[in-house]
């Protein structure tokens, strides 16, 4: 008999039990004080308790399930509800499945995420918080990448001898095109947002973010922009009659690049045996806890992207 098998047999000693699928999210999650190291889980359908074990099948107790308690915000951006087919289509789906079969044995099961009658405890898979880096195809350059002309404010007239402020907008605004090339293998057409990162490139922009939309969708594209501009004042001497007004130098520069979004599953899932299992039916695996290395359980949405960059400087004043 397994560690786990033992450890429970104890337990329901004294306690039956009957189960049902009632995957959760992030730790706690509506579950009132569920310990960070919890591994795998059982549910009291009757008292509304789950039974929470560690790893080795170590028993951490029961702990009451709070649909109405305050949901503590993932470590995460925007999420997508996962199927039971998502989640056999992560890297580390396998792993999931062998430490399920290693615990309960390889009989007849259905894997199970997002029962209906818990709603709030869901299975996601959620865009990381970190920024999105977009990689410039090539070296780009000023002298590539860049058109450069002089451009005129409009003249302000000039009433009396002494100096003139004229305003100006200083600085670089961006428009970023994204196009999806590669579809994340979960949550096929769900739209998500993600922080996105473009580089500092001499001569042309200082690094810059902006939040960006995809329909993990193939060839489905999107824009949104970003502005790193600030109003300035160049003071002008002037001469009575005179008209004054602004030169200076305007960039367009067009920028193509690639990124990857990552998709990274959280929660738990489920696996729902048409024989009793060590006395159950139902057991669940944490997803984050089980697959400790992020990229087990991550997809990518992958992207091109077109950047145009326009900006303003070397502004003088000219009085004529």
């Amino acid at each position: 008999m397994t560690p786990i098998a033992s450890s429970l047999l104890s337990f329901l000693l004294v306690v039956p039990l009957l189960v049902s699928a009632a995957p959760s999210f992030d730790y706690p999650r509506n579950i009132a004080g569920l310990p960070r190291d919890a591994n795998h889980l059982a549910l009291d359908e009757e008292t509304r308790e789950l039974i929470a074990f560690r790893r080795d099948g170590t028993n951490l107790g029961r702990f009451t399930l709070g649909s109405d308690l305050p949901r503590r915000q993932a470590a995460t951006g925007s999420c997508a509800t996962m199927s039971s087919s998502d989640v056999q289509t992560l890297p580390g789906w396998n792993t999931l499945k062998s430490t399920a079969e290693s615990n309960w044995g390889k009989g007849s099961y259905n894997v199970v995420t997002n029962d209906k009658d818990y709603p709030n405890q869901p299975a996601q898979s959620c865009v990381s918080t970190d920024t999105v880096p977009i990689t410039p195809s090539g070296t780009p350059s000023a002298g590539q990448s860049c058109t450069s002309q002089t451009s005129s404010s409009t003249g302000q007239q000039v009433g009396a001898n002494g100096t003139i402020a004229l305003a100006h907008s200083s600085g670089t605004s961006s428009s970023t095109t994204s196009t999806v090339t590669k579809e994340s293998s979960i949550a096929i057409g769900v739209s998500v947002s993600a922080t996105i990162g473009f580089p500092d490139i001499v001569d042309i922009t200082a690094a810059f973010t902006f939040t960006g939309t995809f329909t993990n969708t193939l060839s489905t594209a999107t824009t949104a922009t970003s502005d790193q501009t600030s109003t300035e004042t160049l003071t002008q001497s002037n001469v009575a009659g005179k008209t004054c007004h602004l030169q200076f130098t305007t960039q367009t520069c067009t920028i193509t690049g690639t990124g990857q979004v990552p998709m990274i599953a959280t929660g738990w899932v489920w696996f729902e045996y048409n024989s009793a299992t060590d006395g159950h039916y139902k057991w669940a695996l944490s997803i984050d806890d089980t697959l400790t290395n992020v990229a087990d359980r991550s997809t990518y949405i992958s992207f091109s992207s077109t950047t145009g960059t326009t900006t303003t400087s070397n502004y003088t004043g000219v009085c004529a």
